[in-house]
């Protein structure tokens, strides 16, 4: 985990140009188009505090890690569980947006991700980010497993994955994005698998997703592009 500036936290979008801008180039007010993508993202930014930009950066290069030295699941499930080097909050937020990037081409490896997100959001320290903050990933952890699970048809999990969800979101920041991200996540394993309905209405078939979107997450972001 990154450790704190005790000469204070910068201008978020100071400490940010610094990250993503080399110490020879230059950042003007004329670059209108940097300025602006760069607002975008940190506007995005879930509880943004100078500590988090950092590990958003580190973030990619820690999952290569992690995926390049432990080639199976499990494997990588106890190295995040034993290493502290992996209970990282920008960690954390990035395998959450893989697992949302993976939805598409493979259930089973958004899943994985998911799982792994979870794991992470378990070993993060409370006091190093903020109680109600790390309660509140740990419920989106939660909310995407279950969803991950949902696709799988791993209806048990999924449920129980929404009741965890539910429980560290009463510890947060009570977010209403969070609630409704919980709320829809829930709605989805509501399918009937007798009438093949929804909610009793709509013609949809079973284990059909649900439209169920997200903002893209900056999180995911090694560079801003």
């Amino acid at each position: 985990m990154t450790v704190r500036n005790p000469e204070g936290p910068l201008n978020p979008l100071k400490l940010a140009a610094m990250l993503h801008w080399g110490p020879d180039d230059q950042v003007t007010s004329r670059d209108q188009e940097s300025k602006r993508v760069l607002d975008h993202w940190l506007l995005q930014l879930e509880h943004f505090d100078p500590i988090f930009a950092p590990e958003y950066v580190e973030a990619p290069a820690l999952l290569a890690e992690l995926l390049i030295e432990e080639p199976g699941h499990a494997g990588r499930l106890r190295r995040v569980d034993e290493d502290s080097r992996f209970h990282h909050w920008g960690l954390c937020q990035h395998l959450l947006a893989e697992s949302q990037r993976a939805v598409a081409s493979s259930a089973v490896l958004s899943r994985d991700f998911a799982e792994l997100a979870v794991a992470v959001a378990k070993r993060l320290d409370p006091v190093h980010y903020h109680l109600s903050w790390t309660e509140d990933l740990r419920a989106k952890a939660w909310c995407v497993h279950a969803d991950a699970c949902r696709r799988l048809d791993l209806r048990e999990e999924a449920a129980v994955a929404v009741g965890e969800a539910r429980k560290h979101a009463r510890q947060g920041t009570s977010s209403a994005e969070l609630a409704a991200r919980i709320e829809k996540t829930e709605m989805s394993l509501s399918w009937r698998a007798d009438d093949k309905r929804w909610n009793g209405s709509g013609g949809a078939p079973v284990r059909a997703p649900l439209p169920i979107t997200f903002t893209d997450d900056p999180s995911s972001h090694s560079r801003i592009s």
